[in-house]
């Protein structure tokens, strides 16, 4: 019996390396998913309030609807200033627009920027 053969394969025949790959693209979806996946669901959760912002811009004031933007900005954490929210009216349609950029380090070292950019117009 050929003792590289145990090492692939079972006593099934079936590969053992197959199961180890498996395990590691589960952990690396995990970890994934834990390190860029609050990013983007503030992010969806702050253009989901944008978008309900501007249905809502008949009875609210521009100023009203800063403080609320930048207030959630605060709670999600985000890198906004109130300067960074722009709010125009034209032609009685609201105009929301704004961007920021998450830098994040990953095992190792290595650093990806993520940039989110919110362009709501209604």
């Amino acid at each position: 019996m050929n003792k590289n053969n145990n090492i692939i394969t079972n006593s099934y025949g079936n590969s053992k390396i197959i199961g180890i790959f498996f395990i590691l693209a589960v952990i690396t979806a995990i970890y994934l998913s834990y390190t860029l996946l609050p990013h983007y669901l503030n992010y969806l959760s702050f253009r989901d309030l944008a978008g309900a912002k501007i249905s809502a811009a008949k009875v609210i004031k521009d100023e009203n609807i800063l403080n609320d933007l930048y207030n959630k900005a605060k709670e999600l954490n985000l890198p906004l200033e109130k300067e960074d929210i722009i709010i125009k009216r034209e032609e009685g349609r609201l105009h929301i627009t704004t961007e920021w950029e998450v830098e994040i380090e990953f095992i190792g070292g290595y650093k990806k920027t993520l940039k989110f950019s919110i362009d709501a117009g209604g």
